[in-house]
């Protein structure tokens, strides 16, 4: 057994869900550097900020800054761990967020998505494989989407016609 498969034995199910993260975010993109549990400044805060999975590339000549934030949470992500996860996006000067959760998120946790637009976030369901499963099954099989949250354009609404003229 290698050392990093014999660490992984002891892994907790939470970092083991984050490593599963980080290589699919890997095999996506092999033209970007992708690193887990790594610490950024705060810009704002002044503190060192953990992130789960840092995905850097260059696009027309800048450096991209993409954080993904893992919830393997029993339950919906709900709105508070959306509002702090965002948060430390705009700290650490992130262009990018990506949360993934393992039982998707509350109504609204959504909305707040839907509202966000600087920096941009997605969201999406990803469960772990099981054990009998392999690591080539677990990504066949976690194509379960939340939609990805876009920021809704507000119109004025429509005058009706006034009834009886």
């Amino acid at each position: 057994m290698t050392r990093s498969a014999d660490h992984a034995a002891t892994d907790p199910k939470w970092r083991v869900y984050e490593k599963a993260v980080a290589e699919y975010v890997r095999q996506l993109d092999p033209g970007v550097t992708v690193e887990h549990d790594q610490h950024l400044p705060g810009l704002l805060s002044g503190r060192p900020r953990q992130i789960d999975v840092l995905v850097r590339g260059r696009l027309a000549g800048e450096t991209i800054l993409i954080v993904w934030e893992c919830k393997d949470y029993a339950r919906p992500v709900g709105l508070g761990t959306v509002e702090e996860f965002i948060s430390k996006l705009v700290d650490v000067g992130a262009h990018k967020g990506v949360l993934i959760c393992s039982e998707g998120l509350t109504e609204a946790a959504v909305r707040r998505l839907e509202n966000t637009t600087q920096p941009r976030v997605s969201a999406y369901q990803f469960q772990v494989a099981q054990p009998e499963e392999t690591f080539e099954d677990w990504f066949e099989d976690l194509s379960e989407e939340l939609p990805e949250f876009r920021r809704r354009r507000s119109r004025p609404p429509k005058r009706r016609a006034a009834e009886g003229r």
